[in-house]
């Protein structure tokens, strides 16, 4: 398919019939009205206690795992062993089953077990369409189309300025997605290329190395595993329980990390101000005009002025954009390569490749996509030559 079929295929998404506002697979339709129960408790049951349960006012009866030997609470919510629970009739009926496991593998054997307890109604966190959306702004919630009609010259625009055919056929899917509300498979490289692409040759390197959003030091781990020794890293991180985490990491490992390091308790942003923070024990920690902590933000122009980076990574809950503009100085003087998340706001599939190119610095774009749904799609932007 050549760029004016993708391009064409684009346009075609725009009409209006395409457009459905009562999704089936909508958490609405889905949830309402019926007893949840959630199987699993890892990662996805946090995003999914958090953009779920939580936004939209929902409850959930229990959690089952295996790792439960006794009955107990999670989060406070009953939990249970699947192997001690027994649904009544009612419940077998008409409750609903979400299972959060992200793992494929164990899908088969999981939807099994709640069979055999006599469950009719089990579903995938992923089948939920509003699963995949975890910031929506009240713009589109209030629009709905019409919020994606007023911006079809701009996402028209940001989609010409991708390098490839992956990057245009991972634009398509997530903003059928977006349009339809229908969950597509979106074409997807491995997890453990997240932020270090095999596929796309990035003009700068490691060797001064950004990371916005450093949680626990999980991509510094990445980055040493993958090149070795680099001169400097810088990491910034808000949430107090994570930053801990990081900085044991980074203390215990730094003669084999970086000649140089400094981390930063603190959320980037375009300027210096303290904003609320949402500080959930489950994680998805974002800045959020509700939250229940103020923490300090900063500019990356202003904290790191001479740091000269090669490289910076963006993963921060949807304040990427903002915090693009609080690094214009660093990224202008020194045309590090980007990796940057664009998956938290829908708005920044297009918002985020437009702003960078107003900056007229010749960088190449490519979309990268690790889950096969919208979240974790990664913006990578490098300008040629070093």
């Amino acid at each position: 398919m050549t760029k004016i079929d993708y391009k064409n295929t684009i346009s075609e998404l725009f009409d209006l019939t395409t457009f459905s506002n009562n999704p089936a697979n909508s958490v609405h339709t889905l949830l309402m009205g019926k007893k949840i129960f959630l199987y699993g408790v890892g990662s996805g049951f946090s995003t999914f206690s958090v953009f779920i349960l939580e936004k939209y006012g929902f409850k959930a009866e229990a959690v089952f795992d295996l790792r439960f030997k006794t009955n107990t609470t999670y989060f406070t919510i009953p939990a249970f062993s699947p192997l001690s629970y027994t649904p009544t009739d009612d419940e077998k009926e008409n409750a609903i089953v979400v299972i959060t496991v992200g793992k494929a593998e164990y899908h088969k054997e999981i939807f099994a077990c709640l069979h055999n307890l006599g469950f009719k109604n089990i579903i995938l966190a992923t089948d939920i369409y509003e699963y995949h959306l975890h910031y929506t702004p009240k713009e589109i919630e209030n629009k709905g189309h019409v919020y994606y009609l007023n911006n079809k010259e701009y996402i028209m625009n940001s989609f010409n300025l991708f390098s490839d055919d992956l990057s245009c056929r991972i634009f398509i899917n997530i903003l059928q997605t977006y349009l339809q509300k229908r969950i597509f498979t979106i074409p997807h490289r491995p997890l453990q290329e997240q932020y270090f692409p095999k596929d796309i040759k990035l003009s700068k390197g490691y060797t001064r190395f950004v990371n916005c959003g450093a949680y626990n030091g999980d991509t510094i781990m990445k980055l040493n595993a993958l090149v070795g020794k680099v001169d400097a890293v810088a990491c910034f991180e808000p949430c107090i329980a994570s930053f801990g985490l990081l900085s044991q990491y980074l203390c215990a490992e730094h003669k084999k990390i970086a000649k140089s390091i400094v981390a930063f308790p603190c959320a980037v942003f375009s300027h210096e101000t303290q904003l609320h923070f949402t500080s959930s024990a489950k994680s998805n920690n974002s800045l959020s005009a509700d939250g229940d902590i103020t923490v300090q933000c900063v500019a990356l122009d202003h904290v790191i002025p001479n740091f000269k980076p090669t490289s910076i990574n963006m993963d921060i809950e949807g304040a990427e954009l903002e915090a693009l503009k609080g690094a214009e100085t660093l990224i202008k003087e020194n045309k590090p390569d980007l990796a940057i998340s664009i998956y938290h706001r829908s708005s920044h599939l297009w918002e985020v490749p437009r702003y960078l190119q107003s900056l007229n610095l010749g960088y190449r774009y490519y979309l990268r996509n690790y889950t096969s749904f919208i979240s974790e799609t990664i913006l990578y932007a490098t300008a040629p030559g070093r």
